[in-house]
């Protein structure tokens, strides 16, 4: 038998070694499941040089029966919308020599998402996009970016000048073999006028920095060396299939959480009033009205251990932080690190004061939306974090400097953080070191409050300190694209339907069932149905329904979706609005208050009642309903 080889490779050379066909994907591997923050930071680690892992292949031969096929992601057909498979390189291809990943076929799909232009053609998928270096990032966990196609073509990304004037700079390689020259003539392009908006280059030293910072990203992704592990072909399916089956082996993974809940135990255990447990103590909190859906030890218990963070960052007087290793370490943000340095004694606070805390979770969820919301239908729920820590300040800390209140400024400012943040995607990547920046300058703003001021004055100042260190406020039309736009993803998916969850209270069809958050019944159905606008894709109805005609998905988009009880969406969901309107004998008036919080206005009821058949009426009401709250919510 012959023997196993050990050697390596560089990101250009995986890149060419896939795009060939070289390395193809047995098919019993299971699809491609990374996030596109795991791409990101895989990514991270490669321009800095760091370990990346190790591939297995095992060598193929010509007559070989192992059912291979290139990497692939999921995308849909653009004018079917059908599943399809889009492949790296061509399912038909066989090189002279070619092998099949055992491992890291995870790994090699995000290499060729990064740095070979894999993405997904259809919106509806999260691969749909490409990745850039930003050279305008100050922190070194912000440099990559992942950025929509539809965002890319919106911003004109696709365009390299724009790109560059943008400080963005592709990392998909052309050509693995000429990746120095594409590299090459970045540096020469971060130095053009020709290349920024108006012809003004960035000042010396800032363009001294971002050369920098393209150099690192080049010597990273041309010297970092992933090692490869290969099986010959001597070797039968029977011992491939034992070591796939030791490749995959996982243990119990041990998360942050669970290091937290060791250290502060062993810290705590021989505590007069008994030891802190950590998971024990937020699941209690999980059963806490404001935190209901919020805090819970088996989905994303990080997420409390990142409020605590959040916390200890806003306080002027901090308990002394745990030691990391041998090292005193100061708590700037709610990364890892962070999380394991908070002390015992901080702990303890924030569970002893739980009902305060879950207020605070609550008051935050009023405060954005109206209404509460769970985590899992919030855009970036680590962001609640912020309102949290100040409040937590605002109650245990704060001197008598502090003349702002939650109702009065804290309120209003964070509701228009909460949306340009969401709509803006701006904490798509980063955002565990971007939490620190923006406690501590948000806290900074309101210090600045004085009792007395002009409210009218304030406002006006709070605006303009969104706009310069948040993102703008976006105008109706843009509102209206990603409100009646199904197809949309992440941050902007969770935002467009957020009213629609928080405003959630009774079952519109029966005017009696509870819906709302906490009662089981909470979903979001189809007003013009799946089913029935599969049937009627076609006349005037098809032009909206027909994604295609219409480059948007209407039938999925929040303009779409209602507060439901499930009895009364099995009832409704395969006919058309107006049959069911009839047949109910349901009418606006007698449930306007319902109507008209899910955003169907006497107009828009009138729309669904109508026997001539126009959905396409009702989505741009509706639509622009939604989309006008929206653009009240983004301003203070």
């Amino acid at each position: 038998m012959s023997n196993l080889q050990v050697s390596e490779i560089n990101v250009p050379g995986v890149i060419k070694k896939l795009k060939s066909s070289e390395w193809l994907s047995p098919l019993f591997q299971r699809d491609f499941v990374w996030s596109n923050a795991s791409v990101v930071s895989l990514v991270n680690s490669i321009i800095d040089a760091r370990p990346v892992g190790m591939i297995t292949l095992w060598e193929q031969e010509g007559t070989s029966a192992l059912p291979l096929e290139p990497i692939s992601i999921a995308d849909a057909q653009a004018v079917s919308g059908k599943s399809v498979e889009k492949y790296f390189g061509d399912p038909q291809a066989r090189p002279g020599r070619y092998y099949a990943i055992l491992d890291g076929r995870q790994r090699s799909t995000a290499l060729a998402l990064a740095f070979g232009g894999l993405r997904a053609s259809s919106g509806k998928f999260r691969n749909s996009g490409r990745y850039f270096l930003d050279v305008t990032a100050t922190e070194n966990t912000e440099r990559v970016k992942f950025i929509s196609e539809k965002d890319v073509t919106r911003r004109q990304l696709n365009i390299l000048k724009i790109a560059v004037s943008n400080g963005l700079f592709p990392l998909e390689v052309e050509d693995p073999d000429a990746i120095f020259d594409q590299w090459m003539s970045y540096l020469q392009h971060i130095r053009n006028p020709d290349y920024y908006s108006n012809g003004v280059l960035p000042e010396e030293v800032e363009l001294q920095r971002r050369n920098r910072i393209l150099q690192s990203a080049f010597n990273g992704i041309i010297k970092t060396k992933i090692a490869l592990y290969t099986v010959p072909p001597t070797y039968d399916l029977a011992e491939i299939c034992d070591i796939f089956e030791t490749l995959n082996t996982t243990g119990t993974k041990v998360s942050t959480v669970d290091l937290i809940h060791s250290n502060i135990y062993s810290d705590t255990v021989n505590d007069s009033v008994g030891p802190i447990l950590i998971r024990d103590s937020i699941d209690e909190l999980g059963e806490l009205d404001g935190a209901i859906g919020w805090a819970s030890s088996k989905e994303r218990p990080e997420l409390i251990a990142q409020f605590a963070a959040a916390m200890h960052v806003a306080l002027d007087s901090k308990p002394e932080t745990r030691p990391i290793g041998t090292k005193e370490y100061r708590i700037s943000s709610i990364k890892s690190q962070d999380l394991l340095a908070l002390p015992a004694k901080h702990w303890r606070k924030v569970f002893d004061e739980s009902s305060k805390f879950a207020g605070f979770m609550g008051a935050f969820q009023l405060a954005v939306a109206g209404g509460h919301f769970t985590m899992a239908q919030c855009p970036y729920p680590a962001v609640a974090s912020i309102y949290v820590a100040l409040r937590w300040f605002y109650e245990f800390d704060r001197g008598t400097d502090v003349e702002w209140n939650p109702t009065t400024h804290l309120d209003p400012i964070f509701r228009a953080f909460f949306w340009r943040n969401a709509l803006a995607t701006r904490y798509d990547q980063g955002f565990l070191t971007q939490i620190g920046t923006d406690i501590r300058s948000l806290k900074t703003f309101l210090s600045g409050v004085r009792i007395g001021d002009n409210y009218d004055a304030w406002k006006a100042s709070a605006n303009a300190w969104l706009d310069e260190n948040v993102a703008k406020s976006l105008d109706r039309e843009s509102l209206f694209e990603i409100v009646t736009d199904g197809s949309e993803a992440g941050a902007l998916k969770r935002a467009s339907v957020l009213l629609l969850y928080s405003r959630a209270g009774l079952d519109a069809i029966d005017g009696a069932t509870p819906i709302q958050h906490g009662s089981g019944q909470l979903q979001l159905h189809h007003i013009y149905p799946k089913d029935w606008c599969a049937n009627n894709n076609f006349g005037k109805a098809g032009d909206f329904i027909d994604m295609g005609t219409a480059k948007r998905d209407y039938v999925g988009s929040a303009a779409n979706l209602m507060p439901m009880a499930r009895a009364s969406n099995l009832s409704w969901r395969k006919k058309h609005p107006a049959q069911f309107i009839k047949e109910e004998s349901l009418s606006f008036d007698s449930r306007a208050n319902i109507w008209n919080a899910y955003f169907i206005n006497r107009d828009c009821f009138e729309a669904l009642e109508s026997p001539d058949v126009d959905p396409g009426k009702f989505w741009e009401l509706r639509g622009q309903a939604i989309a006008t709250e929206i653009a009240h919510r983004m301003m203070v």
